[in-house]
């Protein structure tokens, strides 16, 4: 169904606040709590949904699919990886869709961009009904790989599809079943890691059934055959099982994009412990880091606590170069009573704040995340994402659509080959208001120091094309390349369950516009990828991509600009090249490759070891 224009007379009497760059949590004050309700099913849909707006709008972005299931991820859930920019610059794409009339069934959706346009979604892949949460990697050399779940009570599995040629051909299926016994594997997250990427990933949260000692529990999987066979099968991480958890929450897990052997993934930042487990070896030993140290453990919860300040459950983390792990988490205001009422209580529209930390930053608490105030956090450059816009006399509805996290959320990171981050999440947009509800936004921030600093939040999605726009569940591309690849959920109702359309965006920026200073532009005729494999050690790769028949040299430096090799390659046509580098003779460390195309220079990092 094509948009429906948006009218003009709402055009002309509706006037957008300008962005304030600056917090608001004194207009928050603590009123309405909400009960937090345990998920009692895989399938549930949130029904919390505002009126149908008539006013709709024009997009500016590309619509690369719709759905009318429109629960991305459940409440205070994170959302797997869905999105993947490849070295050659092809992406591709997942979401959950279910047709107008359940037709098709609800399911997983696919697009692909093969380097000049989006090919066409497909609504519904695998011949199983009532699947979804697909989580997509790069696989092999060339290839693609996508997992989603199939629930069925008491031996749902995990249905792994496969391709050698990303964008075409037949997908093969594999089938991870789950644990012997009345159980179903479901909610997971995906990546993939190896040289070709070749080693499958997966977290996947076990269901139906106590299992180990636990009400549920986070198993993980490991394959290097694309999910044909397991050599790690159902493991639970020292940290994760019944010694430390009762239960594990669904969805509060969410994978980093691998560099090298090393893997690492978030859990919990809710009213527990916020925690990364890092692996150096791919999987085959773990380390558990405290990011954030709630006052309370599954053991010891007070039957009335005070309010304190944590994570509302969504988090993202991306590791650097150097296998250094960043994490973005969302503030939530929590406490416990079961006095008076029924258990953990939360405060979903009092509560704003995005927090960053990195390894090299002490350990976060409760007192740091603060009740009441984001002082600690900004003292400490912690804090990256709060409300935006006209915030002077804000009042949020009490009933205002929460999606059972904060008014700043839904994180998510990207990484380029110089360690510059790039954080997008949705959150209120005050200046955007339906008439019932305030609509959300997807709203960005980067640093381009590693994180030390940070340039500034940016509403992605401002304007008159997004005046009555709910935008949710960003997916950002975890390898940053030119351009930060975004795709996100947007519909004319705030909340979830309205039953109307929602279409699936593809939004891109240059770093430089993402962000929103000049003077960071590369050069626009040719385009370089990051080297493969990195770290490397006696040789490595990478692309050229260039628009016209240019001369061309690369040069090797160390870390204070020395050039070591050089390379004059000559007049090389337009089009896509692969470059090797011969790394023999350098010792480990940190080095930089410069691409030198007609007096035009691109530089990459790379890692020798």
């Amino acid at each position: 169904m094509k948009k429906q224009i948006l009218f003009f007379v709402l055009i002309m009497i509706v006037a957008i606040g300008y962005a304030q760059n600056m917090h608001v949590t004194d207009y928050l004050p603590l009123t309405n709590p909400r009960l937090c309700q345990p998920r009692v099913s895989p399938d549930g849909v949130l029904l919390n949904a505002g009126p149908v707006l008539p006013g709709q709008k024009i997009l500016d972005a590309t619509v690369i699919g719709n759905t009318w299931y429109d629960t991305q991820t459940y409440n205070s859930g994170n959302l797997m990886n869905r999105l993947y920019e490849h070295a050659d610059g092809t992406i591709g794409a997942t979401w959950m869709l279910r047709g107008a009339t359940g037709v098709p069934d609800r399911g997983t959706a696919y697009n692909f961009y093969n380097g000049t346009t989006w090919t066409g979604a497909v609504p519904h892949l695998g011949n199983d009904p009532n699947n979804g949460f697909p989580s997509y990697a790069p696989w092999g050399p060339t290839g693609e790989v996508i997992a989603h779940y199939q629930y069925l009570t008491g031996e749902g599995p995990i249905k792994i599809l496969r391709r050698e040629i990303k964008g075409q051909g037949d997908w093969l299926e594999s089938v991870l079943d789950p644990p012997d016994g009345n159980y179903s594997i479901v909610w997971h997250s995906m990546i993939t890691s190896g040289e070709n990427h070749e080693f499958i990933h997966l977290l996947a949260f076990v269901y139906d059934d106590p299992y180990q000692g636990q009400e549920d529990a986070l198993l993980y999987y490991r394959s290097s055959d694309g999910g044909v066979s397991w050599e790690i099968n159902g493991e639970i991480i020292e940290g994760l099982g019944s010694g430390f958890f009762l239960a594990i929450s669904s969805l509060k897990y969410s994978w980093a994009q691998p560099v090298g052997n090393t893997i690492a993934f978030t859990y919990g930042f809710d009213y527990f412990d916020g925690l990364v487990f890092k692996s150096t070896d791919n999987g085959d030993s773990w380390e558990k880091i405290v990011v954030y140290e709630s006052p309370y453990t599954p053991f010891n919860i007070p039957d009335l606590t005070p309010v304190y300040g944590s994570g509302d459950g969504t988090s993202a983390i991306a590791l650097d170069s150097q296998g250094m792990a960043h994490v973005v988490f969302s503030r939530m205001l929590w406490f416990h009573d079961i006095v008076s009422g029924s258990g953990w209580y939360y405060y979903p529209t009092s509560t704003e704040g995005l927090i960053y930390w990195n390894e090299t930053m002490p350990m976060l608490d409760s007192t740091i995340v603060s009740s009441y105030t984001l002082e600690f956090l900004e003292a400490g450059g912690n804090l990256i994402g709060w409300l935006i816009g006209d915030t002077a006399s804000l009042e949020i509805p009490g009933d205002q659509p929460s999606y059972g996290v904060g008014l700043t959320s839904m994180p998510q990171i990207g990484i380029d080959a110089e360690d510059n981050l790039f954080v997008a999440y949705s959150a209120l947009a005050p200046d955007y208001f339906s008439g019932q509800y305030y609509f959300r936004h997807i709203f960005c921030n980067a640093s381009f120091d590693g994180g030390t600093t940070w340039n500034g939040i940016k509403d992605m999605t401002e304007g008159i094309v997004f005046l009555y726009s709910e935008c949710v569940f960003p997916a950002v591309s975890p390898v940053v390349d030119d351009k930060v690849h975004i795709i996100f959920q947007e519909d004319f109702t705030p909340g979830t369950g309205s039953g109307e359309e929602a279409y699936i965006n593809h939004m891109n920026f240059p770093k430089a516009y993402f962000v929103g200073i000049p003077g960071v532009t590369e050069p626009s005729g040719f385009v370089v990828s990051q080297n493969y494999p990195n770290p490397a050690t006696q040789s490595t790769q990478f692309e050229i991509r260039m628009e016209k028949t240019a001369t061309v040299s690369v040069s090797i430096l160390n870390i204070v600009g020395k050039t070591l090799k050089r390379m004059e390659l000559g007049r090389m046509n337009s089009g896509t090249q692969v470059i090797s580098l011969d790394l023999s003779g350098l010792t480990k460390g940190m080095y930089t490759y410069c691409v030198e195309v007609d007096g035009e220079r691109i530089t990459r990092k790379m890692m020798v070891q």
